[in-house]
């Protein structure tokens, strides 16, 4: 069974699901948040990651991976926006 910080040997390509294998506090999002790929800096060595309702962030290639097909979306509430 995959944690959230192992990788898959599943590809990241653009358009695909990504999870965060690391929390990013300063977009108040945590590891297992799930995203996806909207661009792909040098051959995958970072991805920006676009997040529904939060955010799009440039991230490392280590701390994203691909989605797997046999792992559960799950659903968090949003903590109130600091901008109100």
């Amino acid at each position: 069974m995959n944690t959230l910080a192992e990788p898959l040997d599943e590809p990241l390509d653009e358009h695909r699901r990504a999870v965060l294998t690391a929390d990013q506090p300063e977009a108040e999002l945590i590891a297992g948040d799930v995203g996806v790929v909207v661009f792909i800096h040098g051959e995958g060595a970072a991805y920006e990651v676009e997040f529904p309702n939060r955010a799009v962030l440039t991230l490392e290639a280590d701390q994203v991976r691909a989605l797997g097909m046999e792992e559960i979306l799950h659903v968090r509430p949003q903590p109130p926006s600091p901008n109100g």
